[in-house]
């Protein structure tokens, strides 16, 4: 994600295509529209929410945001569950591996959620049963349950080694 697709609240004028989110955690972020992600059943929890919008946390950061355009107040921490395990999707079952397989895999990027309980960086969480799959050339995202698998939704980030 590049910096530059995250124009500054500053600019007073919406060029074609463009919108103007006004968010809780970020302010008022302009966002070109071709950057909305559809997810047909929402999200966990959220089945209402549709449309959403990745926002990078800060330049070099593993970290991005996935923001509701639609929910000023509705932003989730996600990062690339790689990141935390190098295997991650290796040993599912083969009827899930399907989901990540196929001709359209080159397409699909996969996130999962981060939680981090406040002042508590070293607690940090990442919910690997339920990744976040977008395509990218179809703007359309989705949420799993990887049921089949032994993952949790609260795998440690930071090792305790």
């Amino acid at each position: 994600m590049d910096s530059a697709q995250i124009p500054g609240a500053d600019n007073e004028s919406e060029p074609k295509g463009m919108l103007v989110l006004e968010t809780t955690r970020f302010g008022r972020v302009q966002i070109d529209e071709k950057r909305i992600i559809h997810f047909p059943e929402g999200v966990l929890g959220f089945p209402d929410q549709k449309r959403f919008v990745i926002l990078e946390h800060k330049p070099g950061s593993p970290f991005c945001w996935l923001q509701s355009v639609d929910s000023p107040d509705l932003a989730f921490v996600m990062m690339s569950p790689f990141l935390v395990k190098k295997d991650y999707l290796e040993d599912l079952p083969q009827s899930e591996k399907e989901i990540f397989q196929g001709e359209d895999a080159k397409d699909l990027v996969v996130f999962a959620f981060v939680t981090i309980p406040e002042g508590q960086v070293e607690k940090m969480t990442i919910n690997l049963l339920g990744p976040i799959l977008i395509d990218v050339k179809k703007r359309v995202g989705r949420q799993l349950v990887l049921a089949g698998s032994d993952y949790t939704t609260r795998h440690p980030v930071v090792s305790s080694k």
